[in-house]
């Protein structure tokens, strides 16, 4: 019984331990809510809330995942406009906005620049562009290539995964695209938008099995 009881306590303060040391204050957040009503919002991170009208600067977080909810004042009452998640990055700066009820990563910028590279998403215009040049190809094994080739030199959000996702025609081409891209993409905490783009459930699968098998925990 004595070799059980301490047993537990040395469990019990390990994961004291684990709770208090496992994610440091080193991460901050912007967020820009692109609103072209000036509306009030209320945004939660967490177990914390924060009005803003256009731009919230958050310093001295945690680093790790956050549940995200925001609110859209009306009067005296609000209306929930977003649901989801973030993960803030060690010793980095996260930028997002918000518009049209939908919450987008942007860019992932590490507080030392000068010896980290900065991870930034295609911006709109070009992804425009490049969509484009990818819808005038005329075969899905074409489209991949160019989609494919792209990634050797471009960062995308999930949105513009999925986005591009929808060009191609075979889910095994689309497949093959999510696995690649993965190493690519900013915001790997929203990558179920690339997931919900395969149409079979053998598909969503095996792209979470090479997911798991690729973070490194």
């Amino acid at each position: 019984m004595i070799m059980k009881a301490k047993l537990f306590l040395s469990v019990f303060f390990l994961f004291l331990v684990y709770q208090g040391f496992s994610r440091d204050r080193s991460a901050s957040l912007q967020i820009d809510f692109l609103q072209n009503n000036y509306s009030t919002f209320v945004f939660e991170l967490g177990k914390e809330s924060f009005r803003v009208n256009d731009t919230l600067n958050l310093e001295n977080l945690q680093s790790g995942f956050y549940p995200v909810a925001i609110y859209e004042l009306q009067g005296r009452n609000k209306r929930m406009v977003y649901s989801g998640g973030i993960n803030l990055a060690s010793d980095a700066t996260t930028f997002a906005y918000y518009k049209n009820r939908r919450f987008q990563v942007t860019e992932v910028i590490p507080y030392y620049v000068e010896t980290l590279p900065v991870v930034a998403a295609m911006n709109s215009n070009e992804f425009y562009r490049f969509k484009q040049s990818v819808s005038d190809e005329w075969f899905d094994s074409s489209r991949l290539e160019l989609m494919e080739m792209n990634l050797r030199f471009h960062y995308f959000n999930s949105s513009q995964i999925s986005q591009l996702m929808d060009e191609l025609s075979f889910d095994s081409s689309k497949l093959q695209f999510a696995k690649a891209a993965f190493a690519q993409v900013v915001d790997p905490e929203n990558y179920f938008l690339v997931r919900e783009k395969l149409g079979f459930s053998s598909s969503k699968t095996e792209l979470t099995r090479y997911i798991n098998q690729v973070v490194a925990y």
